[in-house]
């Protein structure tokens, strides 16, 4: 496959054209509050001076623009311009464009610095700090970030890998990857990922497809009062319509697998449709003793993901049908020579088989009922089905199952949101979710004493439920503008679950102050909460009885303090002080019991236990950015924080998360070559502080044969540091009918396979460093556009 792969990169080189070609730009320009078109807007390519004036439909056509990277100023009587920098214009793809103006004047001498920020600027007008938004191609730009939001997310202030170096969970803010909210279109979604983590937001790879990734946002803490259910971190995810007037093709093969993505006009101007399908080559790579993943691990997986939009002839109402699907499985193969496995490491004796499959079917209405409004309606149909299958062979290949579990949650979601621009300087929203949930889990496990007994004969079925129940959600905010220098935003979220009748009211408030217009000095105050996964009400003794069916939702509450300085050289400084305080947490009733649900990087609470745990996250976060502008781009962060947490008795401890320092540095450059041709080169480190794990007590330990935990050390040692190279070179090429690029993503350069927990050996009574992930892995791929 490689020496076809470099084949295709030298003849993409050859076919590159001399002539440097031209392309059609397309979009409207919008209310950023009212959603309502703006008539007369002006939309100018900033290198070639051409402008195009937005007719009675808000619509725009710019023709016979360069291909490469274009910027683009956006400006209208009485609205703040706004500037989009460095947009990829490929030579056989049109592009199209929706821009959303805030209302308000603005000074000349500002135009600037504010174009600078625009970029930088949430798509959430509400999410005024610890948010940043992100584009498709960006997920494409950062090395080893696999078009995965998740991967790419690790670029970010305050946020680190989670455990295993395969996976994309991400701990933000020293919290469990279990406390962040998937929001797509408008609805919350289940775990989006292939070999998705039993009660965690994280996996392998995303179901996402860039090719559908409108500019999306995440937040890392103070969250707006529309996104509940959550406490870590939100990714709310959009999709981007397809061409209205042009269709155009994506083939991409690479080392991960092969995209086919095509999209145009079902109704030139007013319907369009985009689609992708992508299939994992790594099963194809495993059975040729290729493991990308981990050793003996194979992965299979494929998604759809496609969206329609259909316009109304005066605009004022749009429908669209979206919708995404993943299949995938993983499966953990033993040694296949009995003789060669070693006793006490259980991945030479155990063969496991985790599918996991997910799918949303949607459709969303807008309206515009008058110049000052919207409504916005979404009603989709969302399901989840994760597995576990586990079996140890002894000596003889003998199989015995000792792990069977099974979680199916379907759910009908529902929302409905209506914005009012009520003036210029206030505009309100409110909503409603509803959630329709039908669940089956099963969960039946038999105890071993060491990895290779297959002699016990013993089940514990500790979760076993299935029935429906039902969720609902309510918000209403505001935003204020006071003045020209301060802003307020308020308003309040409501979470009930039905499953056990708990309930959460919030109230969330920021305020922001601009003593310049370079500047801007943010204060955040609220109260979040999250219900626990779904199965652990369903947690039962031998008896059948539902030990935990009273948990209350757990909650916390929110402090930031945030500087940001831009400045004209699309440069940005970020300082963001934070405070969060963690309660009913998940614990045991015992006070000689130190267990607390969210040291867990997934799972749920798996004991009988109590809403009674305390915990606190507090830390600062600072970052130095610049845009992608005169052919480069960086972004330099750094993260120190401490975690603890509070048992029954009192007691502090480390969190599990509590690495206490993480850092990151992207950066990327851009040559060209040619006409219409790039190099791009780019590279990311990232350096965090290791887990923390709780050494064992060797003489209790080796008197039980198992591992007993040193009392009163909790989470006081840590694993070795984390650090990892990722690089990436491409070469992005234009032709009259075929663009694309070639590119070669390194992730792990320096070949380091990173600690991440500690094991306990019987045999041998001694803890032992697990090293999960892989060494350098080399991801070359091909995409051409026609």
């Amino acid at each position: 496959m490689r020496p076809l792969l470099l084949s295709l990169f030298l003849l993409c080189i050859q076919v590159a054209s001399a002539q440097n070609p031209t392309q059609t730009i397309r979009g409207i320009v919008r209310d950023k509050a009212s959603k309502q078109l703006l008539i007369g807007a002006s939309v100018e390519v900033l290198s070639t001076k051409q402008v195009s004036i937005t007719d009675n439909d808000g619509a725009f056509i710019l023709e016979k623009v360069p291909v490469g990277r274009v910027n683009l100023r956006v400006q209208y009587l009485g609205y703040e311009p706004l500037t989009l920098e460095d947009i990829i214009l490929q030579s056989t793809k049109q592009t199209y464009l929706e821009f959303e103006l805030n209302e308000g004047q603005i000074a000349i001498d500002e135009v600037v610095v504010n174009a600078s920020k625009n970029a930088f600027e949430a798509v959430n007008a509400s999410s005024t700090v610890s948010t940043r938004s992100f584009t498709a191609e960006e997920t494409e730009r950062v090395p080893a970030g696999a078009n995965d939001p998740g991967r790419v997310a690790l670029s970010y202030p305050g946020v680190q890998r989670g455990e295993n170096d395969t996976e994309n969970q991400i701990v933000v803010r020293g919290n469990s990857p279990a406390g962040i909210l998937w929001r797509l279109e408008g609805i919350d979604i289940p775990n989006p990922n292939h070999f998705a983590i039993i009660g965690s937001s994280g996996g392998g790879i995303t179901v996402f497809s860039a090719q559908l990734l409108a500019r999306s946002d995440f937040s890392t803490g103070g969250f707006a009062a529309e996104y509940g259910n959550a406490f870590s971190g939100v990714f709310d995810i959009h999709f981007r319509q397809g061409n209205f007037y042009k269709s155009s093709n994506r083939f991409r093969l690479s080392l991960l697998g092969i995209d086919l993505s095509k999209e145009g006009p079902i109704q030139k101007g007013r319907s369009s449709y985009l689609v992708n399908y992508r299939y994992s080559t790594l099963g194809l790579l495993s059975s040729m003793g290729i493991y990308l993943v981990g050793e003996r691990v194979t992965n299979n997986f494929q998604d759809l993901s496609f969206n329609l939009v259909f316009k109304s002839k005066n605009s004022k109402s749009v429908h669209t049908l979206f919708g995404i699907g993943g299949l995938s499985e993983e499966h953990y193969i033993p040694v296949e020579n009995p003789a060669e496995r070693e006793v006490g490491i259980s991945n030479h004796w155990e063969d496991r088989v985790r599918p996991a499959n997910m799918g949303t079917l949607g459709w969303t209405w807008t309206y515009l009922p008058d110049d000052k409004s919207y409504f916005k309606t979404v009603v989709a149909l969302v399901g989840s089905r994760i597995e576990r299958l586990n079996d140890t062979l002894n000596r003889e290949d003998e199989r015995y199952r000792y792990d069977t579990q099974k979680y199916l949650d379907t759910r009908l979601v529902s929302s409905l949101t209506y914005n009012r621009k009520l003036n210029p300087s206030t505009v309100f929203k409110t909503g409603i979710i509803f959630n329709q949930i039908w669940f089956d889990f099963f969960k039946s496990t038999r105890a071993r004493t060491n990895t290779s007994n297959i002699n016990q004969t013993e089940f514990n079925t500790s979760v076993q439920g299935s029935g429906n129940t039902q969720q609902f959600q309510h918000y209403g905010q505001i935003q204020y503008k006071i003045s020209d220098k301060l802003a307020l935003n308020g308003g309040y979220h409501f979470l009930h679950l039905f499953a056990n009748n708990t309930s959460s009211l919030e109230p969330r408030l920021s305020l922001e102050f601009k003593p310049s217009s370079n500047q801007r000095l943010s204060l955040s105050e609220g109260w979040y909460s999250r219900a626990l996964p779904l199965m652990a009400y369903f947690f039962s003794d031998s008896l059948g009885n539902y030990l935990n069916k009273d948990l209350k939702l757990l909650k916390a509450q929110h402090t930031i303090l945030a500087y940001h300085l831009y400045n004209q050289q699309k440069m940005r400084i970020i300082l963001e002080a934070y405070w969060q305080r963690l309660y009913n947490v998940p614990i045991r009733p015992q006070t000689s019991e130190n267990y607390w649900m969210l040291n867990e990087s997934d799972a749920f609470p798996q004991d009988d236990v109590v809403s009674q745990g305390k915990g606190t996250n507090i830390g600062i976060d600072a970052a130095i950015e610049k845009l992608f502008s005169n052919s480069y781009y960086f972004l330099l962060n750094g993260s120190l924080m401490k975690g603890t947490f509070q048992t029954l008795d009192g007691r502090k401890y480390n969190t599990r998360f509590n690495t206490v320092f993480s850092t990151s540095l992207s950066l990327g450059k851009e040559f060209p070559v040619g006409k219409g041709n790039i190099l791009q080169i780019g590279g990311r480190f990232l350096l965090n502080g290791g887990f923390r794990y709780t050494p064992h007590d060797p003489v209790k330990s080796a008197a039980s044969g198992r591992y007993v935990a040193l009392a009163g050390a909790d989470f006081a040692k840590q694993v070795p540091s984390y650090q990892r190279l990722d690089a990436r070179i491409a070469y992005r090429f234009n032709k009259q009918k075929l663009a694309g690029n070639v590119s070669l993503d390194v992730q792990n350069g320096l070949n380091r396979i990173n600690p991440s927990r500690v094991g306990y050996d019987g045999v041998r009574n001694a803890t032992y460093v697990v090293y999960d992930g892989s060494g350098v892995v080399p991801v070359l791929g091909v995409q051409l556009d026609f």
